[in-house]
């Protein structure tokens, strides 16, 4: 069972067996512009993702039909397209977190029941307030890694249009030719490294680095090939998408692709 609130910018999803709390945590988020979901049960919290891309996503583990933390693996898979929300997890009183273990998970922040609301109100809007700033410098760092006098152009804080592809690293939203094509959390990673160093190779161990650090998934060599490959076939990108051998990958940028 779910309940949808009204559309905002952005979008929170609370998975919680307790409706009661859950409907509560739903009104107190009205006042800082946002969408908000609410589900039961595993199951229904895996179809909103299937077609729903959230900022924040609020989950007590405990679940009548399964258990959350597979919900939360799946999203570190990149399963969903909501691979880079942050997540809060709901855990019982007097349970004490390894901060470690958690980020490990993927998981953003924790929150001990019985909570205040109002901490949980600020624990959000702390990281709506993180994702602004990653926004604003991210759109800083693909402008200037774009240039001027090509066909691409930066779009709002976290959109890029590059000949025919338009890339929204916010909502992990990716087209070619208008055309829908969905990434995983490895090649979605790929793909904001290589745009915003367009014109630059990037070291394979160096990217290696990058790309674990970033989606918390664990790579050798073989599988950095495997997601290059990957998005390449995806986004029909073989001009734009090189190998540098012996040293890296590069997105190149229009002159270059005319040489």
């Amino acid at each position: 069972m779910c309940q949808i609130g009204a559309k905002a910018m952005n979008k929170i999803l609370i998975v919680d067996e307790d409706f009661s709390l859950a409907e509560q945590m739903r009104r107190m988020f009205t006042d800082i512009d946002t969408h908000t979901h609410l589900c039961r049960t595993l199951e229904s919290a895996e179809l909103l993702l299937e077609e729903e891309v959230y900022q924040v996503i609020i989950i007590d583990p405990e679940l009548p039909d399964g258990d959350g933390y597979e919900l939360i693996y799946d999203l570190g898979l990149g399963r969903y397209r909501s691979a880079e929300a942050a997540i809060i997890l709901i855990m019982d009183n007097g349970r004490k977190p390894d901060m470690l273990v958690l980020g490990e998970q993927g998981i953003t922040d924790y929150i001990t029941k019985p909570f205040s609301l109002t901490v949980l109100k600020a624990k959000v809007w702390s990281q709506f307030q993180r994702r602004q700033k990653d926004f604003a410098l991210k759109a800083s760092r693909r402008f200037e890694a774009i240039g001027a006098g090509t066909k691409s152009s930066i779009v709002g804080e976290h959109m890029v249009v590059i000949d025919d592809y338009t890339f929204n690293f916010d909502t992990g939203e990716y087209s070619v030719h208008g055309k829908r094509v969905k990434l995983n959390r490895l090649e979605q990673c790929l793909l904001r490294n290589l745009v915003e160093n367009k014109g630059i190779v990037l070291k394979r161990k160096a990217l290696m680095d990058k790309l674990i650090s970033e989606s918390k998934i664990y790579m050798d060599e073989s599988m950095l090939e495997k997601t290059v490959r990957g998005l390449r076939e995806r986004l029909n990108a073989r001009r734009y998408i090189k190998t540098v051998y012996g040293i890296g990958y590069i997105w190149i940028d229009a002159e270059e692709k005319k040489s």
